[in-house]
C-alpha cells in the first residue's frame, strides 16, 4: 500500500499526538510518585496526639512510617529527637474518623506517605475535625503571651488574651517559646498546642524591674516573676533596678526599654475607674495599662480596688500626665475611716446645701457657690470637740461629728465625708445597731463585729469614687442614727482594736436582728449559686446550738425540706434563744392580690438583679429577659429552700408565662405589697416598707375559681425572724449575754472557726 503526502502527514500528526498524551500521563504518574519536597515547620506526633486526646479520638501512631523518615528530616527538640506526624498517618486518620461529607483537605500530590506533615497543613485540616468531633466547643483558639514556663510543674504563665495567670500546658513546644506571643489551642484551663508563634513585637507596659545584671533583667508583672535579656546585636539601654519600665520583645528578647521615673506622693483622696485624686497634686487620669505593685512584704500585683483611700502609702508613677503605675511601699495603718453622709431627704449621695459649724464659726455652703472639684475641710482645733453638720431634712439624732468634715463639690452636688478614727466611729455605730440597754457582753460582741466589718472596707473602700470607705446607711452600718451612749462606748473601749479573723484575714462577720430559731448561709444571697464560707454555714440558734438530735431533728440542712420546715416555723421551741422576742414569729396576710402591682415588683427586681429573676423559655429552662404582661397568677410557691429553711427560689405560674425569683432578698421584695401589715407574735402590727421581715416563712396562696379558671387572689405567710439570717443574731447574742456568756463565747457560737486578733497582726500577715 502506498501513501500519498497528505496521508503521511495525517499519520505523523496522529503519532505525535499519541506520543504527547503518553508523555503527559507518564509525567503525571512520575509527579505522583515523586512529589515536590515540602519546606516549612513540621507537626510533631506529640502535638497531634495531644489534640486527638482532647477530642477523645483513639488513634495509634504507626511507627513504621517514622522509621523510613530520612534522618535529615528528624530535627532536635530539647534533649530528644523530634518525632513527626507523617502524611501517611494523616491519611489513615482521615479514613478512621472522617467521611466524604467532611471534605477534609487532600494533599496526596504534595507528599509521599512517609514524609513529615507540615504544621500549616495540619492546622488547615484540624478545624474540620473540630467542627464534627467537638460538638460542645470545648476546644478553642486564643492568643497568649507567655512570660515564663515552669517545666517541673508544667505550667505556663501568660499575661494577655482570654487567659491570664498560671495554666497547665501539654506540648513541650511551650518550653521553647518564652516571652513570645502565640496562637494556641485550649481546652478548659489547659494550653494544648501552639498553632503559630506570631512575628510581631510585643509590648509590656509598667513592668516592675527588680534587678539588673549583665544585660539581663529580673522582672515582675501580673503576679509573675520572670527573667528577660537583650536581643543579640541590639543596643538597648536597660532600666535600673527597682524602677518601672516599658519593655518591647521580639523573638523572646528585649529590643526596647523605657524607664519611667517621674513620681508623685500624697494621700489618696478619691479613686474612680478613670482617675485618682491625690492630696497636694490634684486629679490624674489612669493609663489603661496601669499596674499596682505591693513592694513591702512579699512582692505582689494588686487590684486597683486595693488602693487605700485616705492613706499616703503609695508612690504614683506618672507619664505624660497619666498614672501608669502605683507602688504601694508600706503597710499603712487601718485606724482612720471615711464615711459618706447621705442625704436623708432624698436617700442619695449629694446635697444642695450644707451647714457646718466648727469652733464657733458657721459656714453655709451651696452647690452653686462652689466650683466642681473644690474641697473644703472643717475640723475643730481640739481633738475632743466636734463639728456640727446641718443637712436637708436630716433625721439624725445627733448632728455633732467627731473628726473632720470634708465637703467636695462634684457635678451632681456636694458630697459630705466624715473622716475620723475607727474607734470613735464605732462610738456612734454600736448604739445605732444594738440597743445600749443590752447586756455588756452582747455589746462587746457587737463592737467587735462592727469594727471587723468597717476594717474590711478600710482595706478596700466600698465607695472609692467618692473618697469614702462606707456610707452611714444600712447598706453598710447605721451611723449617727442614735446618740452615743456610755454603755456602748465602754464596750468599744474594752474591746479596743479587737477583730474577728479567719485563717489570717478579717472575717466577713454579718449580723442581723432576730432569728426564727435557725440561721442560714451566705449562699442564700446568691440564689444558691455562691461559694460557701466555712464560718457562715447556718445552724440552729438555740441553747442546744447545733445539737439537732436534742432539738427534734430541726438542724439547718434538714430544714431545707418543705414539710419539716413548715412543722418547725409554725411552732414555738422552748430551747430557742429568742422565743420571747416579738419578731420570733409573725404572720403576713395579703387579703386582696393585685396582679398588676405584683408584676411591676417583678419587673423592678428583674431590672436591678437580672440574673435572679428568670422567665421560662420554650423547653424546661429559664432565661433572663424583660418581663412582659403575665396576666392572672395561677400559682405561687416556694420551690426551693436553703440552709435553715430560708426561701431560696420562688416560682410564679401565670396565664402568659412562668417566672422564677432567686435569693431571699428578691423574694422578700416581690411578696411585700407595701400595704398589708405584719402581725408579730406579741399581737402588734407594722406595715413593712419594701421587704418582708425575713425569708424564713411558709406560703399559703388563696385561690378563687372564675372565668379564668383557678387564680391567686391572696396569700398568707407564717414566718419568723427579722433580717437576712446570716452570721450573728443580735437578739440571740442578747440572750446568750443574759445567760452569762462572754463576748468571745458569743462570737465563737455564731462564727465557728474564727478567732480574735488585732489589726496590726492582720496587717503583718
Amino acid at each position: 500500500m502506498r501513501f500519498d503526502a497528505k496521508q503521511l502527514a495525517k499519520l505523523a500528526l496522529i503519532f505525535f499526538g499519541l506520543l504527547f498524551i503518553v508523555c503527559l500521563l507518564l509525567g503525571r504518574r512520575q509527579a505522583r510518585q515523586e512529589p515536590l519536597e515540602t519546606e516549612g515547620e513540621k507537626i510533631t506526633s506529640e502535638d497531634v496526639g495531644i489534640l486527638l486526646d482532647a477530642l477523645g479520638v483513639s488513634f495509634s501512631m504507626d511507627q513504621s512510617a517514622m522509621e523510613e523518615q530520612p534522618q535529615k528530616e528528624r530535627e532536635t527538640a530539647g534533649e530528644e529527637d523530634a518525632v513527626y506526624f507523617t502524611y501517611g498517618q494523616y491519611e489513615a486518620l482521615c479514613r478512621q474518623v472522617g467521611t466524604e461529607e467532611w471534605q477534609l483537605p487532600d494533599y496526596h500530590d504534595r507528599y509521599r506517605p512517609e514524609q513529615p506533615f507540615l504544621k500549616e497543613d495540619w492546622y488547615e485540616a484540624f478545624p474540620v475535625f473540630l467542627a464534627y468531633l467537638d460538638t460542645e466547643s470545648a476546644i478553642w483558639e486564643t492568643t497568649v503571651f507567655v512570660l515564663k514556663v515552669d517545666r517541673e510543674e508544667r505550667q505556663a504563665y501568660t499575661e494577655n488574651g482570654a487567659m491570664q495567670g498560671a495554666y497547665r500546658y501539654c506540648s513541650t513546644a511551650f518550653t521553647e517559646n518564652e516571652l513570645q506571643e502565640m496562637k494556641v489551642y485550649v481546652k478548659d484551663d489547659t494550653l494544648l498546642t501552639i498553632v503559630e508563634v506570631l512575628p510581631e513585637d510585643h509590648y509590656l507596659g509598667s513592668v516592675w524591674v527588680m534587678e539588673k545584671t549583665d544585660g539581663r533583667l529580673d522582672c515582675f508583672y501580673h503576679r509573675t516573676a520572670f527573667q528577660a535579656s537583650v536581643r543579640e546585636g541590639e543596643n538597648v539601654q536597660l532600666p535600673e533596678r527597682e524602677q518601672v519600665a516599658d519593655l518591647t520583645f521580639r523573638d523572646g528578647r528585649i529590643v526596647k526599654a523605657q524607664e519611667r521615673r517621674e513620681k508623685v506622693h500624697g494621700r489618696l483622696l478619691r479613686a474612680s475607674a478613670k482617675e485618682l485624686e491625690i492630696e497636694g497634686h490634684g486629679i490624674f487620669p489612669l493609663s489603661e495599662q496601669m499596674e499596682v505593685y505591693r513592694l513591702y512584704g512579699s512582692l505582689e500585683t494588686l487590684e486597683r480596688a486595693d488602693l487605700r483611700v485616705g492613706c499616703a502609702d503609695t508612690d504614683y508613677v506618672v507619664e505624660k500626665g497619666e498614672i501608669v503605675a502605683c507602688l504601694v511601699s508600706e503597710a499603712a495603718g487601718a485606724d482612720q475611716i471615711r464615711v459618706l453622709l447621705k442625704n436623708t431627704a432624698t436617700g442619695g449621695n449629694y446635697h444642695d446645701t450644707v451647714g457646718v459649724r466648727a469652733d464657733g464659726e458657721e459656714s453655709r455652703l451651696h452647690m452653686d457657690e462652689m466650683t466642681v472639684g473644690e474641697r473644703r475641710v472643717y475640723q475643730s482645733a481640739n481633738l475632743t470637740d466636734k463639728v456640727s453638720v446641718e443637712m436637708e431634712e436630716s433625721t439624725r439624732a445627733d448632728h455633732d461629728y467627731r473628726g473632720a468634715i470634708e465637703c467636695l463639690r462634684m457635678e451632681q452636688g456636694i458630697v459630705v465625708i466624715n473622716e475620723l478614727p475607727l474607734e470613735e466611729y464605732l462610738y456612734a455605730v454600736v448604739p445605732s445597731e444594738m440597743p445600749a440597754s443590752y447586756p455588756e457582753e452582747a455589746l462587746k460582741a457587737q463592737a467587735v463585729c462592727a469594727r471587723t466589718f468597717a476594717y474590711r472596707y478600710i482595706l478596700r473602700a466600698g465607695l472609692p469614687e467618692f473618697g469614702a470607705h462606707v456610707d452611714d446607711s444600712t447598706a453598710y452600718q447605721v451611723y449617727h442614727n442614735i446618740e452615743e451612749n456610755v454603755s456602748s462606748t465602754t464596750a468599744v473601749r474594752e474591746t479596743d482594736g479587737m477583730l474577728l479573723a479567719y485563717q489570717g484575714e478579717a472575717a466577713g462577720n454579718y449580723y442581723y436582728s432576730t432569728s426564727c430559731g435557725a440561721g442560714t448561709d451566705v449562699i442564700s444571697w446568691q440564689g444558691g449559686n455562691g461559694e460557701p464560707v466555712p464560718y457562715l454555714q447556718g445552724g440552729r440558734v438555740s441553747a442546744l446550738w447545733q445539737e439537732s438530735a436534742a432539738s427534734g431533728g430541726f438542724d439547718a440542712e434538714a430544714l431545707r425540706d418543705e414539710g419539716l420546715f413548715r412543722q418547725f416555723i409554725t411552732q414555738v421551741h422552748e430551747e430557742d434563744l429568742e422565743k420571747n422576742e416579738p419578731w420570733y414569729r409573725w404572720t403576713y396576710r395579703v387579703e386582696t392580690f393585685d396582679d398588676g402591682a405584683f408584676c411591676d415588683r417583678l419587673r423592678e427586681r428583674q431590672e436591678r438583679a437580672p440574673s435572679c429573676v428568670l422567665t421560662k423559655a420554650q423547653g424546661d429552662y429559664y432565661v433572663s429577659e424583660p418581663i412582659k404582661k403575665l396576666g392572672k397568677i395561677k400559682s405561687v410557691e416556694i420551690s426551693k429552700r436553703g440552709a435553715g429553711g430560708i426561701a431560696q427560689e420562688l416560682t410564679i405560674v401565670a396565664q402568659k408565662g412562668t417566672v422564677k425569683v432567686l435569693s431571699e432578698y428578691n423574694i422578700r421584695y416581690v411578696l411585700c405589697d407595701g400595704k398589708s401589715p405584719v402581725t408579730k407574735q406579741d399581737g402588734k402590727e407594722t406595715v413593712p416598707g419594701q421587704l418582708l421581715p425575713s425569708g424564713f416563712f411558709v406560703l399559703d396562696p388563696v385561690f378563687e375559681t372564675g372565668n379564668q379558671g383557678e387564680t391567686v387572689v391572696g396569700y398568707t405567710l407564717c414566718g419568723g425572724g427579722f433580717g437576712h439570717g446570716v452570721g450573728m443574731s443580735q437578739n440571740g447574742a442578747k440572750a446568750l449575754g443574759e445567760n452569762g456568756a462572754s463576748y468571745d463565747q458569743i462570737l465563737r457560737q455564731f462564727y465557728p472557726g474564727c478567732e480574735l486578733t488585732d489589726s496590726e497582726t492582720l496587717l503583718e500577715q
